[in-house]
């Protein structure tokens, strides 16, 4: 009975928060475009610019501060150190990643070429394909919520649930589906597309005859690829010269912990109830 109340109350507590959110959108699009002053629809290269050089800044002082005494402290303040340092540095580099996720949506400045030059920096140093998602990310603005459609974070019809998930509904099985999301989500989704849109064929974001692309896009994906073969080769060379566990604790965490921090925040916003109750 103690299980069954706590059951009806959560249900209670859905449809009271579903019955707050409208039905139909209280205004359009094209209404919220007009309400927004023009001038912040600008794009001002100098100003961009300046959040890349500002974040960039802070990396090398987190870096900096790591690298020359994390080393020298006692054992256990160490211990303590290196995790402050990976969530700090993977903070600022989450920020970069958006400011190339801004590149991929022009908006970065008025020129294509720039923003697809910064965009491909940032996200190859941060193990991301730039061209290749931005195209699927494109694609997923286009169709968001679209069960047909969509790229990602598809909503599923009740018929196509899986027989695990009942399984995993419950606290630990919750804990470890959100793990299991939070670190591996993003690289396979790239990887093998999990949980995307179902081509029929076996579909991934480095294959530049992946049915995800179009004919004019491939040559595109195929440079994303090169800049991230690029990055792995410059990860080699610091290997030999500094040794895997320093480019482990002082890159490849951080730039990890990216990716953890950008799908909590894409998990968040395409799954909390008050969206899917609008959209």
């Amino acid at each position: 009975m103690g299980a069954g109340g706590r059951m009806s109350d959560s249900s209670e507590e859905t449809k009271d928060l579903l019955k707050r959110v409208p039905i139909e959108p209280p205004f359009s699009l094209s209404d919220l475009k007009k309400a927004i002053p023009a001038h912040c629809f600008e794009r001002s290269v100098i100003r961009s610019s300046y959040y890349v050089v500002h974040d960039l800044i802070v990396t090398y002082v987190f870096y900096f501060l790591a690298n020359t005494y994390i080393p020298s402290l006692p054992s256990p303040l160490a211990y303590l150190a290196w995790p402050v340092y990976w969530f700090c540095q993977a903070s600022i580099l989450t920020g970069l990643w958006v400011i190339g996720h801004e590149c991929g949506h022009h908006a970065f400045s008025e020129y294509q070429w720039v923003d697809d030059t910064v965009g491909f920096i940032l996200h190859s140093f941060l193990f991301t394909p730039y061209f290749s998602w931005k195209y699927s990310h494109r694609n997923h603005h286009a169709n968001t919520n679209s069960i047909d459609n969509d790229e990602v974070y598809i909503p599923k019809r009740k018929s196509k649930v899986k027989w695990y998930s009942k399984i995993l509904n419950n606290p630990p099985g919750r804990v470890f589906t959100l793990v299991f999301r939070f670190t591996l989500g993003f690289p396979l989704y790239l990887l093998t597309n999990i949980s995307g849109k179902k081509y029929g064929r076996f579909a991934n974001h480095f294959d530049p005859l992946s049915p995800i692309f179009t004919d004019r896009e491939r040559i595109q994906v195929l440079v994303s690829d090169l800049g991230l073969l690029g990055v792995f080769y410059a990860i080699k060379l610091l290997v030999a010269a500094k040794g895997f566990a320093w480019v482990t604790s002082m890159y490849l965490i951080p730039a990890l912990g990216v990716h953890v921090f950008f799908v909590i925040i894409t998990y968040l916003h395409h799954t909390h109830l008050s969206f899917v109750g609008i959209w």
